[in-house]
């Protein structure tokens, strides 16, 4: 581990933050739209997208880093975040699976452009399941909104 990263280094850590925020933050909005009978779904999308975390912890220690953790303020302001759209949006159910999808655009984005794949097959298709998790979970989110 060297204190200057490569681009794949940071991608990795950083895709492996995301998909833990991400799935957190699915757990944390299926809290708050249980009333809505959203919860389950939410909760799936959340097992559903920590079933990466592991194999990105290990992509990660391929390239001789550390997993990372994700930033327990950052969440807590999330949750609150999530709380406050709840109590003062006219239409909180889908505000709140926007802030979702939101979500999910940053780590698609980076999943997107990453040069990462070109280390392996195997992590190239790992990044293409990601890309497909993350389009499934889009078109479930969409879905829920209409």
């Amino acid at each position: 581990m060297s204190i200057i990263r490569t681009d794949n280094e940071a991608d990795s850590l950083e895709i492996l933050k995301l998909v833990r925020e991400t799935a957190d933050y699915y757990r944390q909005m299926a809290e708050l739209l249980a009333e809505d009978n959203l919860d389950e779904r939410l909760t799936n999308l959340a097992r559903e997208r920590e079933s990466f975390i592991e194999p990105f912890e290990k992509v990660v220690k391929q390239l001789d880093e550390l997993p990372v953790r994700p930033d327990p303020d950052k969440e807590l302001m999330q949750q609150l975040g999530g709380k406050l759209t709840q109590l003062f949006s006219s239409d909180a159910r889908n505000a709140i699976l926007d802030k979702c999808l939101e979500q999910d655009h940053k780590l698609a984005d980076l999943v997107r452009h990453t040069k990462l794949g070109e280390l392996s097959a195997d992590i190239q298709q790992l990044l293409d399941q990601l890309a497909d998790n993350l389009n499934d979970s889009k078109k479930t989110l969409q879905a829920l909104k209409e």
